[in-house]
């Protein structure tokens, strides 16, 4: 509320460059018009620990001789240019200023699009070691954080590149300044672009692959199941049998009664198995593994001998 009266004691600005420094906003945007450079571009807060995940808007309007900034809350690109500029090194002009900040949104862009690549570096050592389930959640924390960074540098792309559509104006010096600038600023940012684009596809890759290892992970643990569930089937029919409360029941009188009941239920579930290998309902994992690992053996000329 203080730096709204500021604002508009500053009679160099227009009103919209006035509207881009004071109004809410939900997007990027920039727009050139009377001789200003004005807008907001998306830039990640910045804490004494660092730059962090958080976003705001760095708004900005930009004249011959000046540059004027406004946020909300503190911003990683306008630190880093107090910095430099507290190193003692120079800003020819206001538009090398901004270039400076702009560069820096897009470096810091580049930074969290190594961290996360390395997150999928490290998912996919997990997935290749067979440890599906904990690669499961640092995929989805990555894929999030990469659709987020995606359309952040979708967005700066789009509006950097408004800059390279301005008419020329041969009696207006700052028009060449500008075109140029912009060609370098998307350039940057294109390359960028490109990037998040190959890493979308590199988490779709590895999503499909985790969810291929997550399937065959449950295949195999239902066909165990199955082929306990069938072997011990005659085995429940042969005690549901025997547990009738029924007379003449076989073996009731007989004092071994038990032991011939438990073989029975032994004998049932080998004649399920043999039955089941005869069919090709199991594994063939032993019959691979006795299998010759090396080439076949050449076979003898006929006339060898």
């Amino acid at each position: 509320m203080r730096a709204r009266p500021l604002i508009g004691q500053i009679a160099a600005l227009s009103e919209n460059a006035r509207e881009a420094l004071c109004e809410p906003l939900d997007h990027q945007y920039l727009e050139y018009a009377e001789g200003l450079v004005s807008g907001a571009l998306l830039d990640h807060e910045r804490t004494l620990l660092g730059p962090t995940s958080r976003t705001d808007y760095l708004r900005f309007a930009i004249g011959q001789t000046f540059i004027v900034t406004a946020r909300r809350r503190p911003m990683s690109s306008v630190e880093s240019a107090r910095n430099m500029i507290g190193r003692g090194i120079a800003v020819e002009s206001p538009l090398a200023l901004f270039e400076v900040m702009a560069t820096d949104v897009v470096d810091e862009l580049s930074r969290m699009s190594n961290d996360v690549g390395t997150a999928f570096d490290r998912a996919e050592d997990l997935i290749i070691d067979g440890r599906c389930r904990k690669a499961r959640p640092l995929l989805g924390a990555g894929r999030r954080d990469a659709v987020r960074l995606s359309r952040h540098v979708g967005g700066l792309v789009s509006t950097l590149a408004r800059l390279e559509d301005i008419e020329d104006d041969p009696e207006d010096p700052t028009d060449n300044e500008l075109r140029k600038m912009a060609s370098r600023l998307v350039q940057h940012t294109e390359s960028l672009g490109r990037d998040m684009q190959s890493l979308q596809d590199r988490a779709r890759l590895l999503q499909d692959e985790l969810n291929a290892m997550l399937n065959l992970e449950t295949n195999d643990r239902l066909y165990v199941l199955t082929v306990v569930t069938t072997l011990l089937l005659p085995a429940t029919f042969v005690t549901g049998f025997f547990g009738m409360n029924l007379k003449n029941l076989p073996f009731s009188e007989s004092e071994e009664g038990t032991v011939y009941a438990t073989l029975i239920c032994i004998l049932a579930a080998g004649i399920v198995l043999v039955l089941m290998r005869r069919w090709g309902l199991t594994s063939d994992a032993d019959s691979e593994e006795s299998r010759p690992r090396g080439p076949a053996p050449a076979s003898r000329p006929a006339d060898e001998n």
